[in-house]
């Protein structure tokens, strides 16, 4: 009867022997990962943070400009600065995802200015043109749906970027809150 004892030492390889080889990693690409969510949650989110979300984008997307290029620009400086860093961002990213014959479909700087002016809007003291600043998104996305094209075809994993987890549902339910409460507030009759 041959009895499993649990303090013998394990049996070694022999010394020219390669170990077994490790499961391969399921690597899709390695091609650039640029940040590219969904539309729906570009748009989603963007609202719901009132419009800070695209900050997010952009410094997500200097940070892989960063890397990809080896430049010595600061991600967060330029996501913070974005009405005025858009422009470069959006040609960059547009250079990027050039190859294959992928292109933008609106110049960069056309992208750029609208980016600015409707951050621009939202410093307008009138209430109803401030809120328009919070489609501050739209200029994203035809470099988002770029982005999201060179993914496709260089096979780049996306599902991280798809996810829509629960922090996202709870900055979506606190700021689909408080922006419901400052429309609301903003319908009420002006008592003074």
């Amino acid at each position: 009867m041959d009895m499993h004892d649990p303090y013998r030492a394990p049996v070694s390889l022999p010394i020219n022997a390669a170990p077994p080889p490790l499961p391969a990693r399921s690597v899709a690409s390695d091609a650039a990962a640029y940040y590219a969510p969904p539309t729906w949650k570009i748009a989603t989110l963007s609202i719901a943070t009132l419009g800070l979300f695209p900050l997010y984008w952009f410094w997500r997307n200097w940070q892989a400009i960063k890397r990809e290029s080896g430049g010595t620009q600061w991600p967060w400086a330029r996501a913070l600065f974005s009405p005025l860093w858009s422009f470069l961002c959006f040609s960059d990213l547009r250079d990027a995802a050039s190859n294959r014959r992928r292109e933008l479909g609106f110049a960069p700087g056309l992208l750029g200015a609208l980016f600015f002016l409707l951050n621009l809007a939202g410093r307008v003291p009138n209430e109803a043109v401030a809120m328009v600043s919070l489609f501050t998104f739209v200029p994203l996305l035809p470099v988002n749906s770029l982005l999201r094209r060179y993914h496709r075809d260089e096979k780049v994993d996306t599902r991280r970027m798809d996810r829509f987890g629960a922090w996202h549902t709870l900055v979506v339910a606190v700021g689909g809150g408080i922006l419901l409460l400052a429309l609301f507030g903003m319908a009420l009759p002006n008592f003074r």
